[in-house]
């Protein structure tokens, strides 16, 4: 993996030709034998969950720091890397459960171990996301012609180099699979929604809006981060359990910054509705078709909220969200985080919307996980942007 230098508009349109001109990467067939899963921390526990609920056979767990009782989800056999025999490695294929890093030096390293079938998670639970909800493993497949040159146009309108190379690692992953880095924008696991430029905007009197607010985190780290001091916050939450959760951590903020906090129990999208949604998987509920559970789907511009500060994690309807909050990005010009790595409109429709919807700002995208996860937009008013001289 050798960096490549940080492309301007030109280089970054040769680079993405060159991706468009190859042959598109394809989803790996489904596995034949029990899985081995690398990695037993936060990922390896979720992709356990949703494996065995599908019935998919796990035949055990590799880590080279086994939790202290030798099992994943008190069930799932968890092994040293060393301790699983030749014969198995030829055989079994292994999943990896790891975002935080590259996924080549450890697929290289495993293929050195003597593992054939390697694959992302991610990718192995894509041929499940009707099912499950889940969405981080999409494969871009062939461009069209239209989303060739909308996307070389986004590329173009990025404000800044390092933007642009975040988007073309995305998409190089999603188009063919690979893994590219560039010197001058590493991906950054910390400082996910919460970038320096949009850290440096920040005032005491901010005005939040947390959607897909889940159980209260990202929330909790902006209110930190201003040190508690801000005007007013709306969490936004839809899946019943995982409002529970919020709303029980909320009541534990001290008592100043509770009063401050609305929680509101819906979806956000394009047009108010009554739609199905996906309960019960957590990180991953969303709104779906398949999904079981009804909830109230609301347009931020009918919710009497004029935030400053935005961060919309959706599972995939950042762009249906973003559409029903026109005139509340016209009128209050708010600092945004926005995910795009859930479907394709990460590809060129999200960001798209938000440079032709926002004058006068800086967007900018940034990489914050492996395998094309963790992508984000940001976009600063040119009057709050605080850049160094």
């Amino acid at each position: 993996m050798t960096p490549r230098p940080c492309p301007d508009s030109a280089a970054a349109r040769a680079l993405f030709d060159a991706l468009c001109a190859g042959t598109p990467a394809a989803p790996p067939p489904p596995p034949t034998e029990p899985l081995v899963l690398y990695g037993a921390g936060k990922l390896g526990r979720m992709a356990a969950r949703m494996l065995l609920s599908l019935g998919c056979p796990i035949a055990c767990a590799v880590d080279r720091r086994p939790p202290p009782d030798g099992r994943l989800l008190g069930q799932i056999p968890v092994h040293h890397p060393d301790a699983i025999a030749p014969a198995e490695r030829r055989t079994r294929p292994i999943a990896v459960c790891v975002v935080t890093s590259a996924f080549t030096p450890i697929r290289d390293q495993l293929r050195a171990d003597g593992w054939q079938q390697i694959h992302p998670v991610y990718d192995l639970l894509d041929a499940h996301a009707a099912t499950t909800g889940l969405g981080n493993g999409w494969f871009a497949g062939a461009l069209t012609a239209d989303e060739q040159e909308r996307t070389a146009q986004v590329l173009a309108r990025w404000h800044d180099d390092a933007s642009r190379a975040a988007h073309l690692q995305f998409l190089a992953w999603r188009m063919r699979r690979e893994e590219w880095i560039f010197d001058q924008a590493p991906v950054t696991i910390d400082d996910r929604y919460v970038i320096e430029p949009l850290r440096r905007a920040l005032t005491p009197r901010e005005r939040i809006l947390d959607a897909g607010a889940y159980h209260g985190e990202v929330l909790t780290r902006l209110i930190t981060l201003l040190g508690g001091q801000f005007e007013a916050a709306l969490a936004i939450e839809p899946d019943p359990a995982n409002a529970a959760q919020l709303a029980a951590h909320i009541a534990t903020l001290p008592g100043a910054q509770r009063a401050r906090i609305r929680q509101h129990q819906c979806a956000l999208g394009e047009r108010a509705a009554v739609r199905p949604f996906g309960a019960g998987q957590g990180l991953a509920s969303r709104l779906r078709d398949k999904g079981t559970t009804p909830v109230e789907v609301r347009r931020l511009d009918d919710l009497d909220f004029s935030p400053t500060l935005v961060k919309l994690h959706l599972e995939g309807d950042e762009h249906a969200a973003l559409r029903g909050a026109a005139e509340t990005l016209r009128r209050s010009r708010p600092l945004l985080s926005v995910t795009t790595y859930h479907n394709r409109d990460g590809i060129w429709r999200t960001p798209a919307l938000l440079m032709d919807a926002l004058p006068d700002y800086r967007v900018l995208m940034r990489l914050h996980g492996w395998c094309a996860t963790g992508a984000v937009i940001y976009a600063i008013p040119a009057e709050r942007d605080r850049a160094p001289a």
